[in-house]
C-alpha cells in the first residue's frame, strides 16, 4: 500500500483481479494461493486464514505460519475450536518458512504440534518467540530439534526479505510487525492494547500498516450464569478497544480473527450468550475508518485486491446460529478430597518453593492489601467446601460461607500446574461473586506469576509497574462485574 511500485505483470489469483488502484498507489500481484492455501512466488503481501489465531503471512521471500492451533480442546478441557480446520497439517505447513508463536496460552501454543510436525519440520523451520527470562518455551522447542530465534522486545530484526519487531504486551503476551518496506501487516492477536498512548508508541514504530490483525470477542470468564450484563459490557468494550485500534494505527484493512472459539465445556457453555460475532466486528471497523476483511478458514487474500467476504460472512451466521447445539464437553472425573489435600501440599511445597516464604507470610498481614488470605471453595461435584490457604493450609470447611464454586478437577488442576489458577479464569469454569474473584485471585494467582518468569520476591514488591499492572487489572474485573451486577438490579 505504501512505498514503490511494483513494476510487474499482474496474474489473476482466485476470483479477484491481479491489479486495482488502490488508494495512494497503483499496487500489482505476482503469486497465487493454490487450494491447500499455500503460498508460491508471492511478492505483495498475502494472507491465508488457517483457523482462530493461525494465519499464514507470506511477504517476499518469507512465509510465516502464526500461533497454529489445529484441533483438540484447550484450557482444560474449556475451549473448542468453532470450525474444525479444514487442511490438514502438511497443508498448512506447505510453504512455511518460519512459526511464531506469540505467548504460552494452548490456543497459540500447543506442543503437540511441534512434537508431531517435528519429524519433518524441524530442521528446516525456525520458530519465532519474544525473548523471555525462563526460556521456557524456547528449551521444548529446542528439545524437539527446531531452531529458535529469540525476538528482543520491540526491536526489529531481519529475517529472510523482511523485517519484524516483535513486542511484549502486559506480563506474557507479544504482537508481530513484519514488513519489507511495501507491504506491512500488524498481527496483534489478543493483546489488549487499547490506550491511546500505547497505540501511537506501535505507530510510531511500525509506520503506516496495510493491515491489522486483532482479536474481536472475550475470551474469559466474565461473570457467572445470572451476569449476562457484565459479558455485554465485555463484549461492547472489545469493540471499543479495535476502533481506539483503528484510529490510532490507521489501518488501510483489519481481519477480525482469534475469536472463533466457543466455551465448549458443561460447566462454561453459559459463557457464549454474548461473544462478538464478525459482523459486529465488521460493523465497528468500518465506523473507525478501515475497510474489514472477514475471512473464514482456508481463505486467502492478496491485500490490496478486491476482496468480497460475503461468503465468509455468511458462512459465519450459520455456525453462530447453531452455537447452542454444538458439543459439550463433561468435567472430568471427580478428585476425592484426600487426593486433593495431597495434591495442595505438592502444591504449597512448589509456592515456597519459588517464592519468598517470609515475604507471602508477611504480605499476609498487611491489611490494605486483603491478599493470601483462606478461599472458601465450594466443590460443586462433591458437595463438600474447602477452604484452601498458602499460608494456613488445606481444610475441610463444612458449613462455611462459599467464596467460589468449582469441580474438585479445576482446583486440582491449579494445583498440578503453575498456570492453573490462569487457565481457570480463562474457561471460566467456575462461579463467584466479585468480592468472592478477588480474594480467590489475591489468594491463588501466585502459581500464575511463576508462569511468567516472576516471583513473590523482595525485587517483585519493589516493581511498581508489575505490582500495579496486576492490581490494576483485578480492580478492573472486580469493577466491571460490580456494574453490571447493579445494571442487572436496575432493569
Amino acid at each position: 500500500m505504501y512505498g514503490k511500485f511494483r513494476k510487474t505483470q499482474a496474474i489473476p489469483c482466485g476470483n479477484v483481479p491481479g491489479a486495482h488502484l488502490s488508494g495512494r498507489r497503483r499496487v500489482f500481484y505476482r503469486g497465487c494461493s493454490d487450494a491447500r492455501g499455500a503460498v508460491h512466488g508471492t511478492e505483495a503481501l498475502q494472507i491465508t486464514f488457517i483457523n482462530h489465531a493461525c494465519v499464514k503471512l507470506a511477504l517476499g521471500d518469507v512465509v510465516i505460519l502464526c500461533d497454529p492451533w489445529l484441533s483438540g480442546a484447550a484450557f482444560n478441557q474449556g475451549w473448542d475450536l468453532l470450525i474444525k480446520t479444514p487442511l490438514s497439517v502438511d497443508q498448512v505447513m506447505d510453504g512455511v518458512t518460519h512459526i511464531w508463536v506469540s505467548h504460552e496460552h494452548p490456543d497459540h501454543f500447543v506442543p503437540k504440534f511441534f512434537s508431531d510436525i517435528a519429524p519433518g519440520y524441524a530442521a528446516k523451520i525456525p520458530v519465532l518467540f519474544q525473548k523471555t527470562r525462563d526460556k521456557r518455551i524456547k528449551s521444548f522447542l529446542e528439545s524437539r530439534g527446531f531452531t529458535v530465534t529469540e525476538l528482543a522486545n520491540r526491536r526489529q530484526q531481519s529475517i529472510g526479505s523482511v523485517r519484524v519487531t516483535c513486542g511484549v504486551s502486559d506480563f506474557y503476551d507479544s504482537w508481530l510487525h513484519v514488513t519489507d518496506g511495501a507491504g506491512s501487516v500488524l498481527n496483534l492477536n489478543d493483546c489488549a492494547e487499547g490506550e491511546e498512548s500505547e497505540l501511537r508508541n506501535i505507530a510510531r514504530l511500525t509506520g503506516p500498516l496495510d493491515v491489522l490483525l486483532t482479536q474481536f470477542s472475550y475470551a474469559a470468564w466474565k461473570g457467572g450464569r445470572a451476569n449476562a450484563h457484565f459479558r455485554e459490557l465485555a463484549a461492547k468494550r472489545k469493540l471499543e478497544t479495535i476502533t481506539a485500534q483503528v484510529k490510532a494505527l490507521k489501518p488501510r484493512y483489519v481481519v477480525p480473527f482469534a475469536s472463533f472459539v466457543y466455551f465448549s465445556n458443561e460447566e462454561n457453555s453459559y459463557l457464549n450468550d454474548h461473544i462478538n460475532r464478525p459482523d459486529a466486528a465488521a460493523a465497528a471497523i468500518t465506523a473507525a475508518g478501515a475497510e474489514p476483511v472477514v475471512l473464514y478458514p482456508r481463505d486467502h487474500w492478496t491485500v490490496g485486491e478486491p476482496y468480497n467476504d460475503g461468503a465468509a460472512r455468511a458462512g459465519y451466521r450459520g455456525v453462530y446460529a447453531e452455537i447452542g447445539a454444538l458439543p459439550l464437553r463433561k468435567p472430568s472425573e471427580s478428585v476425592p478430597l484426600d487426593q486433593l489435600a495431597r495434591e495442595f501440599e505438592a502444591y504449597q511445597a512448589g509456592i515456597f518453593e519459588r517464592n519468598s516464604a517470609g515475604l507471602i507470610r508477611f504480605l499476609r498481614r498487611v491489611p490494605l492489601l486483603g491478599a493470601l488470605h483462606p478461599v472458601t471453595i465450594r466443590l460443586t461435584d462433591l458437595n463438600e467446601t474447602v477452604s484452601v490457604s498458602i499460608v494456613d493450609g488445606f481444610a475441610v470447611a463444612t458449613g462455611a460461607t462459599e467464596d467460589v464454586a468449582m469441580h474438585s478437577d479445576s482446583l486440582s488442576f491449579i494445583f498440578k500446574n503453575p498456570f492453573g489458577f490462569d487457565t481457570l479464569t480463562v474457561n471460566g469454569r467456575f462461579e463467584a461473586t466479585p468480592a468472592g474473584f478477588g480474594k480467590m485471585t489475591k489468594s491463588l494467582a501466585v502459581g500464575s506469576l511463576n508462569a511468567m518468569g516472576l516471583a513473590v520476591s523482595p525485587s517483585l514488591v519493589m516493581n511498581f509497574r508489575v505490582v500495579l499492572m496486576l492490581l490494576r487489572r483485578l480492580a478492573g474485573v472486580v469493577r466491571n462485574m460490580t456494574q453490571a451486577n447493579r445494571a442487572a438490579r436496575e432493569t
